[in-house]
C-alpha cells in the first residue's frame, strides 16, 4: 500500500536525521491542489528538535529516499510535506484496477485469521423485520470485507427456537384451533404461515395476560419445549421448519448464506452443566434459588444464568454457544455478534464468564459489534402485517416502485432492489440510527444503490461500443485534464479505503467511497468524449473507464450487491 511506502520512507528520512518515531502521520488533503497525501510530522517533531517546523519539514524532504513513486514534494506552511505521486504509478494501478488485479492489505489481525461473524439472529415464529435486514446486511458485508483482506471467515447464525413467546404462540394452536383450521393453515405459503403465527402468539399474548390458567397452561408448555418432552413437541418441531424454511428464502434474496445454524434449544442442557460448573470455581453463585453472576467486583451488572425455575436463561446458554462456536471450527482468532446495543451488558457478563472459565481460549477474543436500529421515516408506508416494518415487504415496496419507475425485467428489478435497501443501511455508520427513505433509497440522482448500478451500466454501454480493446499501461504521454486526474486519484485510494473498513468494520467507508468515485466518473463522462477522442486519448479513457468499473463491481461486491447490466 502506498501510504505504508511514504510513511516507511518518512521514517528512513528521520532515522538519517539521528531521530526514530514510530507513528507517522499522513492524511489525503481535503483539496486535492495540496497533493494526494500530507504528513503533519514537522510540527509533531518541533518540541523534540527544538526546530522550526518548517526547517525540519525541509530537512526530511532532503533525506527522503529517491522513488519514482513520488512525483513532487512541496513544504507550505507552517511545515506541512504534501506529496504528489507520479502518473505512471496511478496509471499502473489503474490498469491493474482493469485486469481486476486487487491487492488488498492484510486486515490488522494479520494474514489468515480464523474469524466468525455471528449474524442475522432471527426467532422462530417471528417476522423477519426491517432490524434483522441491517443486521444481515452488516453481517455479510463484514464477511467479504474480512475475506478480501487475507481473513477465514465463518458464518454463523444464532436463531431463537425457544422461549414464551413460542409457548404462547402453539399453546392458542393446540387449544382454540381444530385440526381442520390447522391443516388449512399448513396448506398456505411459507409466508402466509409466518403470519398466521404472528396473529396466534398475540392472541396467546392476550390470554396470558388475563387468565390465569391459559398463563399456567403456557408456561408448562414452554417446560415441556425446554425438556422437549410431552405432545407439544410434534407441532413445536413443524412451526420451527416453517420458520427456517422461510428464513432461507429470505437469506437466498440478499445473498447471504451460512457454515452454522445454531438453534437455541440446542444449549439448554450443555448450559445447565457448564453453569453449574461455574457454580463449582466459584463464578457464579445461588441467590434466591437463582444461579447468578455478582458483576460488581468487575465493574459490570449482576445477571442470572439458570432461573429459579432450574432453567437457563439466555446468559446460560450462552456459556453453552460459546464453547461450541470456539470448537466447532477449529480455534477461532475472533468473533464478532452483530447485535443491537441493548444487549451490551449482556455480553459484557457473558465475556467475562467466559474469560473466567477458560481465558486461553475466550479472553479477548469476542467482540460485541452494537449496531443500531432503523426504522421507516415517518409519514411513509407501513408493513402490511401492521405491527412490524417486515424485511421482504420491504425489499418487494422497492421493487414495486423502481418496477414503475423503470422498465425493467423481473430479475433486474429484484437486484436492483436489493441493492437499494441494503446500500440504504449499508452507507450509514453502523453505529448510527437510520430511518429507511424510499424515495431516497431508489433516486438515480443521490447516494443511492441504483445511482451505482446506473453508473456501473453507463462504464459497461461505453465498453459496448467500444472497438478498441483496452490493454495495460496505456498512458503514453497523453496530458491529462483535471477530471482524468480526479479520477486516477480517487481509483488508487481504493486499497486503503477496503484497509480501513476492514479495521473498522465501517462497510459504510466503501460505500461512500464508491459514491465518491461515481460522481467523478459521471463528470469526467459528461465533460469528455471517450469514444470520439483521438486514437491515444481514446485508449487512455477506455482504461479510465474499465478500471472504473471493476472497482464499482468490487466494492458493490464487497457489500454484498450485485450488479446489472442493464437499467
Amino acid at each position: 500500500m502506498i501510504k505504508n511506502k511514504i510513511q516507511k520512507n518518512i521514517k528512513k528520512a528521520l532515522k538519517e536525521m539521528g531521530f526514530v518515531e514510530d507513528e507517522i502521520p499522513l492524511e489525503h488533503p481535503s483539496n486535492q491542489s495540496f497533493g494526494d497525501f500530507s504528513s503533519s510530522i514537522a510540527l509533531k517533531l518541533t518540541k523534540k528538535f527544538h526546530k522550526n517546523p518548517l526547517q525540519i519539514a525541509e530537512e526530511i524532504k532532503k533525506h527522503f529516499p529517491k522513488d519514482d513513486t513520488i512525483e513532487k514534494i512541496e513544504i507550505i506552511k507552517p511545515g506541512f510535506i504534501n506529496f504528489w505521486l507520479a502518473k505512471k504509478y496511478l496509471t499502473d494501478v489503474a490498469s491493474s484496477f482493469a485486469q481486476e488485479k486487487f491487492d488488498f492489505p492484510p486486515h490488522h489481525l494479520g494474514p489468515n485469521k480464523k474469524i466468525m461473524i455471528e449474524f442475522a439472529h432471527p426467532n422462530t415464529h417471528k417476522l423477519f423485520h426491517i432490524g434483522h435486514l441491517r443486521n444481515i446486511s452488516i453481517g455479510e458485508s463484514l464477511i467479504r470485507i474480512l475475506e478480501e483482506s487475507g481473513n477465514k471467515m465463518i458464518r454463523s447464525n444464532y436463531q431463537g427456537d425457544v422461549g414464551l413467546h413460542i409457548a404462547k404462540t402453539l399453546w392458542y394452536v393446540k387449544n382454540k384451533m381444530s385440526e381442520a383450521e390447522l391443516e388449512d393453515v399448513r396448506k398456505k405459503p411459507l409466508h402466509d404461515r409466518m403470519v398466521f403465527l404472528g396473529k396466534a402468539y398475540a392472541k396467546g399474548q392476550v390470554a396470558y395476560d388475563a387468565d390465569e390458567e391459559s398463563k399456567k397452561k403456557i408456561i408448562e408448555i414452554n417446560g415441556m419445549i425446554y425438556k422437549k418432552q410431552g405432545d407439544i413437541i410434534p407441532l413445536w418441531k413443524e412451526t420451527v421448519k416453517w420458520s427456517f424454511d422461510y428464513f432461507e428464502e429470505i437469506y437466498k434474496r440478499v445473498y447471504t448464506r451460512f457454515n452454522r445454524l445454531y438453534p437455541e434449544s440446542e444449549f439448554a442442557d450443555r448450559g445447565v452443566e457448564i453453569c453449574l460448573a461455574a457454580e463449582k470455581k466459584g463464578i457464579l453463585k445461588r441467590s434466591k434459588g437463582a444461579l447468578v453472576f455478582e458483576g460488581k467486583p468487575y465493574g459490570l451488572d449482576t445477571r442470572v444464568f439458570i432461573n429459579s425455575l432450574g432453567y437457563p436463561t439466555y446468559e446460560g446458554k450462552e456459556l453453552a454457544l460459546a464453547e461450541k462456536e470456539f470448537s466447532e471450527f477449529g480455534e477461532l482468532d475472533k468473533c464478532i455478534h452483530v447485535v443491537t446495543p441493548e444487549q451490551k451488558s449482556f455480553f459484557s457478563v457473558t465475556f467475562k464468564v467466559e474469560e473466567l472459565l477458560n481465558e486461553n481460549k475466550f479472553k479477548n477474543k469476542q467482540y460485541h459489534l452494537a449496531y443500531e436500529w432503523v426504522k421507516l421515516k415517518q409519514g411513509k408506508m407501513s408493513s402490511r402485517t401492521g405491527n412490524v416494518v417486515e424485511a421482504e415487504w420491504l425489499i418487494d415496496e422497492a421493487k414495486k416502485r423502481i418496477s414503475k419507475k423503470f422498465k425493467l425485467d423481473e430479475n433486474t428489478a429484484e437486484i436492483i432492489a436489493a441493492a437499494a435497501v441494503k446500500y440504504s443501511f449499508l452507507k450509514n455508520n453502523v453505529f448510527s440510527q437510520i430511518a429507511f427513505d424510499f424515495d431516497e433509497s431508489i433516486s438515480l440522482e443521490g447516494n443511492s444503490g441504483p445511482y451505482l448500478l446506473y453508473t456501473f451500466v453507463r462504464t459497461q454501454s461505453v465498453l459496448k461500443k467500444a472497438t478498441t480493446r483496452v490493454r495495460p499501461q496505456q498512458s503514453g504521454t497523453v496530458s491529462l485534464n483535471p477530471e482524468e486526474k480526479e479520477l486516477l486519484r480517487m481509483l488508487h485510494i481504493f486499497s486503503e479505503i477496503v484497509f480501513e473498513a476492514a479495521k473498522n468494520y465501517s462497510p459504510n467507508l466503501i460505500a461512500n467511497y464508491l459514491y465518491d468515485l461515481a460522481q467523478k466518473y459521471n463528470l469526467f463522462y459528461q465533460k469528455h468524449k471517450i469514444l470520439e477522442a483521438d486514437e491515444k486519448t481514446k485508449k487512455f479513457r477506455l482504461l479510465l473507464n474499465t478500471a472504473t468499473a471493476k472497482v464499482i463491481k468490487k466494492g458493490l461486491y464487497l457489500l454484498g450487491i450485485k450488479t446489472v447490466e442493464k437499467m
